[in-house]
């Protein structure tokens, strides 16, 4: 008798990619499998002959024409047949009433149906039988199913699949749900060859699931003024993502959802796009989401064995965290592993040559009395799920660095799907739009949305009730305040993030004002700690009362100084030396006039321990160094570092470091300054330089332009949403993308102009932009249609929707494209050829380019333009980029790119995005740094 498999421990989507791949075995290669989402009521489908046997359990009949496939599994079956065979027959009811349906929007009506179930049905001749099934579908199907062309049916029930998973050991070991304590036992001892200590590779992996469980629970709340630690069970909440501008539901939920498909190349031969990048804004908890996903896998993991006391406690809050957020256990039992991406990076050596998996093993081999070598964690790749959690690419700011990191993400793909390992990996980072995508074509991007006014309420109360726990009255005071903040419509921009809502909090408890935009938000949130300290009857009262301008000014120097050094030196966290924190202090003591004998060491001293001590936003290491503990303070500081001078040096710094994704966040809050403390003529400077930055790139504007990006930001930021006068010509500024090329974040285009649309009048010259674009050229239509998939800006749109052409999926290179002939973007240019008076040795460049150029190649649809097809991601355009650099061959591809056919767009933007990740990342700190000290 073949062993009972446990089918209902697999999750819904497991199940379905079971029945496919029975299907398959049992029908032929043949069978169709259809994606997750709506299928029209079908899991997979087949045509043509099938000869059944009566030696396979399913009969012995034939039949030859279409057949479909459907999955009905019953989460907890039955042991009586007859409820099991009653649940069923609902099951079944349900599908056929559809096929019956008058208005069904199902496609192609079965001529043959298969029922595949886990539930067990009695082979006798009563209620709950498979006869009784049989005689209900026959009577439905004399009733009216044969005439809609109907001709047989089968239902595969779980004797019959257990039956055929004993056969095929192989597919059943795929499904890790279904795994009997024999087969993993016999997986782990698989690695016994290769492992000194056979018998401890599983204690070694659970250990070191345990230590990480303990060790990563903790949010530190003093990140929004507090003075405290919570678990993050205590305060997690899950946020909105969405895909292309589709809401996808929730973070957590979408990526356990992926975390529960087998995940095998094998298995998902039509979904390449298995693994996550998950982006968000500064401060919108991406981090803090890769932590508790890796905590909830770690929970199914370590209990596999006898657990410690204070593991089971983190087991337990975990559990009830994902019941509060009403997350689903996950039933594939993957082993997580979070790696910080900064922290890698800094460990590549001088060289860069430590692979992702050698890292891993140095990580666990750490916290091991045993050595885990790449040989071992291969094999174990290949026998168990993985959880692999990528955190913070964002932070690998420095080119070659992120490059390579870059490689070692699609090689580590790219070896698991050489050995058909079930594997999820999932990436954090902020927005990097369409030009500088993870691996395409094997990571789908998800976007964390804002948070939504009601759960900035929840997740503020629960932070609230957590961080004052031990007074319930200034809990109470402090929740009533922060409950009347939410609600002013003011309030909104500054609820976008956990972060944000988190600094609030801390702001109305000391202060019960509401701050005005985002930069007032960031810097209130100093000058409360500020003024906390300053208000203890500490030995350093007096030196925070008399030197406020000058610790202000320490922070405003070391954060410009770490901003700097976080570009170059690609370091996990920018640091200090505690030895250079305080020459920094002395250096400004002597400025302001302390020259008596030890005068300026001795302030100075004092200064750095409250720095360091007091304040605390530093945060102290062991290697004597000093960090900022919150990226976006720092950025805060070096803002009012850059924006503190002359207003044409101010002018010059803030158009070197505009094109920078690297000092964006940085840009926006020297704005933010500048529009919250400045007067008329600076915000009009603003603005101008806005309108400049692409005159000074280092890309011209016909091919990157900045400036509407950067405009998008600013009215995302909401500084000027106050003052009508300002944000009318950063509207303007940001529509300018509808007549150039594809933006570089589409998403963040859609948010700052939806932002500014809470204006009745802005509101309606923003649809007519785009109306108007949507009856230009084909690509004026298409970016507009790519920003209006992100949200909704354009209205009632002239286009119908169902027949533009998936620009998404085109510009991507992913997605089912139509045929056509194959061209290169060099073919393309060069078609477009001629005498345009440059000299021998920039047509030389240009010539060289073209060849390189022709690496890159299209799908040229027709009506539809061109489609991109992958390329090697290892490819690097080093001769378009000479030829760039250039003044000459630059404005040649700028009368080439003139040249393209109207329907060709997609060349140029293609163009486009293979130049801004390298000409927009070289490091601009230097200049930086050398305004600064002119200005001291």
């Amino acid at each position: 008798m073949a062993e009972d498999y446990p089918l209902e421990q697999l999750s819904a989507r497991a199940f379905e990619q079971l029945t496919v791949a029975l299907s398959i075995l049992t029908l032929g290669p043949g069978v169709s499998a259809f994606g997750a989402g709506a299928d029209g009521g079908r899991e997979a489908t087949y045509e043509g002959p099938v000869n059944w046997s009566s030696t396979t359990g399913f009969g012995e009949e034939s039949w030859d024409g279409y057949i479909v496939i459907q999955a009905k599994q019953k989460a907890f079956p039955d042991a009586d047949p007859a409820r099991n065979a009653s649940w069923l027959r609902g099951q079944i009811k349900t599908e056929l009433d559809s096929w019956e349906h008058p208005d069904s929007r199902r496609l192609r009506f079965p001529k043959y149906i298969v029922f595949v179930t886990n539930v067990r049905l009695s082979s006798t001749a009563q209620s709950g039988g498979i006869d009784s099934l049989n005689e209900y579908i026959a009577k439905r199907s004399k009733e009216k199913l044969f005439k809609l062309g109907l001709r047989g049916w089968k239902i595969w029930h779980r004797d019959q699949l257990n039956g055929l998973l004993s056969v095929h050991e192989g597919l059943r070991n795929a499904f890790p749900a279904m795994l009997t304590a024999g087969d993993i036992v016999a997986r782990l001892g698989a690695l016994g060859s290769h492992l000194p200590h056979s018998d401890r590779i599983r204690e070694v992996l659970i250990e070191h699931a345990q230590f990480s469980l303990l060790n990563e629970q903790w949010v530190n709340f003093s990140e929004a003024g507090g003075d405290s630690r919570d678990s993050i069970d205590k305060t997690i909440i899950d946020l909105p993502v969405s895909k292309d501008g589709i809401n996808q539901g929730f973070a957590l939920k979408t990526i356990i959802r992926q975390g529960e498909r087998v995940l095998r190349r094998s298995l998902t031969a039509n979904d390449s796009q298995r693994h996550i990048v998950l982006t968000g804004a500064p401060g919108n908890g991406k981090s803090t989401l890769s932590r508790f996903i890796a905590q909830v896998y770690r929970t199914n993991f370590v209990l596999m064995s006898p657990l410690i006391p204070s593991a089971q406690e983190t087991v337990d809050g975990t559990a009830n965290a994902g019941r509060r957020l009403s997350l689903d256990t996950p039933k594939n039992v993957r082993w997580p592993f979070r790696v910080d991406l900064a922290e890698y990076a800094d460990g590549l050596g001088p060289n860069g040559d430590k692979s992702l998996l050698r890292w891993i093993c140095e990580k666990i081999t750490r916290r091991s009395t045993v050595d885990i070598t790449p040989t071992v964690l291969h094999s174990w790749l290949r026998v168990w799920p993985w959880l692999l959690v990528l955190d913070g690419l964002d932070e690998v700011t420095q080119p070659e660095v992120r490059t390579r990191i870059l490689d070692e993400i699609r090689l580590f793909v790219e070896l698991a799907d050489q050995i058909d390992a079930d594997l999820l990996v999932v990436v954090t980072t902020r927005p990097t739009g369409y030009t500088e995508r993870v691996a395409p074509q094997y990571f789908h991007q998800i976007d964390l949305g804002y948070l939504e006014r009601s759960k900035a309420l929840e997740y503020g109360n629960r932070a609230i009730e957590r961080r004052l726990s031990g007074d319930l009255d200034r809990q109470e005071g402090v929740t009533r305040s922060f409950g009347k903040a939410v609600r002013d419509p003011n309030a909104e921009r500054l609820l976008k993030t956990p972060l944000q809502v988190l600094m609030l909090t801390y702001i109305l408890e000391k202060l019960g004002t509401l701050p005005a935009d985002r930069y007032e938000l960031f810097w209130r949130y100093y000058t409360t700690v500020y003024d906390r300290e300053a208000a203890k009857l500490t030995s350093l009262a007096s030196l925070f009362s008399n030197h406020r301008a000058d610790i202000t000014d320490l922070h405003e120097r070391v954060a410009l100084e770490l901003q700097i050094q976080a570009e170059t030196m690609g370091e996990a966290t920018s640091h200090l030396p505690l030895t250079t924190l305080r020459q920094m202090a002395v250096n400004r003591m002597s400025d302001i006039g302390h020259d008596s004998p030890g005068s300026a060491e001795r302030i100075a001293d004092q200064i750095v321990q409250a720095a360091t001590h007091r304040l605390v936003l530093f945060v102290p290491e062991s290697d004597d160094t000093i960090a900022f503990e919150v990226r976006s303070l720092q950025e805060l500081m070096a803002a009012r570092a850059i924006s503190d001078g002359e207003d044409s040096e101010v002018e010059r710094r803030l158009l070197i470091t505009a094109p920078s994704p690297h000092w964006r966040n940085t840009w926006v809050f020297v704005a933010g300054r500048i529009f919250s403390e400045g007067y008329d003529h600076q915000r009009n400077r603003i603005s101008d330089i806005v309108s400049r930055v692409d005159d000074l790139g280092p890309l011209p504007s016909w091919l990157c332009p900045v400036a509407p990006e950067l405009a998008a930001e600013i009215l995302d930021d909401g500084l000027s949403a106050t003052k009508p006068r300002w944000q009318r010509r950063f509207v303007d500024l940001a529509l300018k993308s509808l007549s150039g090329t594809i933006p570089r974040n589409v998403r963040g285009m859609e948010i700052g102009l939806a932002a500014a649309a809470d204006n009745p009048s802005i509101k309606t010259h923003i649809r007519n932009s785009f109306r108007q674009a949507l009856v230009s050229a084909p690509k004026q239509i298409a970016v507009a249609c790519l920003i209006m998939a992100e949200g909704n800006l354009g209205g009632a749109a002239p286009v119908d929707p169902e027949e533009r052409p998936d620009y998404v999926s085109l510009l991507a290179g992913t997605g089912h494209l139509k045929s056509g002939p194959i061209v290169t973007l060099g073919a393309l240019l060069e078609a477009g050829i001629c005498d345009f008076g440059e000299s021998r040795d920039a047509r030389e460049l240009v010539l060289a380019s073209l060849a390189e150029l022709r690496q890159i190649s299209f799908v040229d649809t027709g009506n539809d333009g061109l489609a991109l097809l992958q390329y090697d991601m290892d490819f690097a355009p080093d001769r378009t980029v000479a030829a760039f650099e250039n003044d000459e061959s630059r404005m040649v591809f700028e009368l080439l790119c003139g040249n393209l056919d109207p329907t060709h767009w997609l060349a140029q933007a293609v163009l486009a995005r293979l130049l801004w990740p390298i000409f927009t990342r070289i490091p601009v700190g230097e200049e930086i740094r050398e305004s600064f000290n002119r200005k001291a």
